[in-house]
């Protein structure tokens, strides 16, 4: 694998207006790469830029709806004309609801949303991207924003959870596929845990937009046990950059935010080993 050296290097993210995307954005930046900051809110993706400009950065903005295909298709379009090529991909645009709900209390689409804006957006991501890139000399690398939330359990948050699950599916197969192929080419999943963005907000405002409805008034779940895991304890955005470019630097499959949750993973491996029965 060659080394990816992010001086004047072409990174394009997804979902950069704000938390986790802002601070990718500015770190990729500050290590030298010219980064097309993209996000449903044109207004917030271009204050990223400003301050990536103000650091001494190069950095464009771009409106981008990642549940629409031709959106994302012509963010690529962009992206390759400005840049000249992509070198990273952040396909980490997404959403969440508040308040957490049972699945009872759940809609068709609830569950269609999730699933449009945080699997098919980095699906929509891949497909625009991943043939140019792979046309490419040199290293690339697509990092997926998934959720540790598909290493543990959160009741009340199945859509997301479902959604991001299927998000470390493509990953995780796209990764062989690029490796079966000798592909020059990373595949990082980023599971974040209890970052202190402010997704609930954004996340209501982009169902209002898409939907008319914020679901505010829904029946918040009520939580009998307690998951006071140390992944749920909460951490700013601002150092999950970095975090991302050390992975990126290791070709890291996954870059985790917070302690892995070990007792609950190693709980699961032990039930799936005790489900085959060898019948």
């Amino acid at each position: 694998m060659a080394d990816l050296d992010f001086t004047d290097a072409g990174v394009v993210i997804t979902g950069a207006g704000s938390g986790i995307g802002r601070s990718m954005a500015l770190e990729f930046a500050r290590q030298g790469a010219r980064v097309l900051v993209a996000d449903i809110n044109g207004d917030a993706a271009q204050k990223v830029v400003d301050e990536i400009e103000a650091q001494g950065g190069t950095g464009r903005s771009r409106a981008v709806d990642v549940t629409d295909s031709d959106s994302v298709s012509a963010l690529a379009d962009e992206a390759f004309e400005y840049l000249g090529r992509v070198d990273v991909l952040c396909n980490n645009a997404g959403v969440t609801w508040r308040p957490f709900r049972a699945v009872w209390n759940a809609t068709l689409a609830d569950f269609r949303w999730m699933t449009e804006v945080n699997y098919f957006g980095v699906v929509h991501g891949v497909l625009a991207f991943l043939p140019r890139m792979r046309a490419q000399a040199g290293h690339k690398h697509i990092v997926n924003t998934s959720s540790l939330a598909t290493l543990s359990t959160t009741p009340g948050h199945a859509p997301y959870t479902a959604s991001k699950h299927a998000v470390d599916g493509l990953s995780d197969v796209l990764r062989e596929e690029l490796i079966d192929h000798g592909d020059d080419f990373g595949v990082t999943v980023l599971y974040p845990g209890l970052i202190t963005t402010n997704i609930g907000e954004t996340s209501k405002a982009v169902r209002r937009q898409q939907t008319d409805t914020d679901l505010s008034d829904a029946i918040a779940y009520e939580q009998i046990r307690s998951f006071d895991y140390p992944h749920n304890q909460p951490k700013p955005p601002d150092n999950v950059g970095k975090q991302v470019i050390e992975a990126i630097r290791r070709n890291d499959p996954y870059c985790i935010t917070h302690p892995a949750p070990a007792d609950q993973l190693e709980e699961r491996k032990n039930l799936w080993i005790r489900g085959y029965r060898g019948h």
